[in-house]
């Protein structure tokens, strides 16, 4: 028997996400952002949430979706990364969804190297496919961006 997978899961645009749900503190509405100077575009900025810093990334510009027209509407999905706590801009929330992991796939081999990288794989669900997101190169990958920039 295999074990059950606990996904939050969201839309971006007219793509459906899932990130493990223990990683998930909250959700709100989109707070206020105060942009950062030369930070990478996906960096929205930084977020005062209780008196906690947080940064907040455009999750459509990080994976190269068309931008939204503007923050209103959307909303934040704030996860936890090694004791970090990280914003997630999303346009629309679902739900928590427990699938078995037998049916986790590995994303297809014609994939962009660049969208790969952050998809760790899919479920396949009875309507949609659900890209399952890889928190730390998506988090990660996108500060350490900046950082090789501010070496060149």
């Amino acid at each position: 028997m295999t074990l059950p997978i606990s996904y939050a899961t969201f839309y971006l645009a007219d793509f459906y996400f899932g990130i493990p749900s223990a990683s998930v503190v909250e959700l709100t509405n989109t707070l206020m952002i105060t942009p950062v100077p030369l930070a990478p575009s996906a960096i929205s900025g930084l977020i005062n949430l209780r008196g906690k810093i947080v940064t907040a990334i455009d999750l459509r510009k990080r994976l190269g979706i068309t931008s939204r027209p503007e923050l209103e509407g959307s909303v934040t999905v704030f996860v936890n990364r090694n004791e970090l706590l990280f914003g997630l801009i999303i346009d629309r929330v679902c739900d928590i969804l427990e699938l078995d992991s037998s049916d986790f796939q590995q994303p297809p081999h014609h994939v962009s190297e660049d969208i790969a990288e952050l998809i760790v794989g899919f479920h396949k669900l009875p309507d949609k496919l659900m890209f399952i997101l890889d928190l730390d190169k998506l988090i990660y990958g996108c500060i350490a961006s900046n950082a090789d920039i501010a070496k060149e």
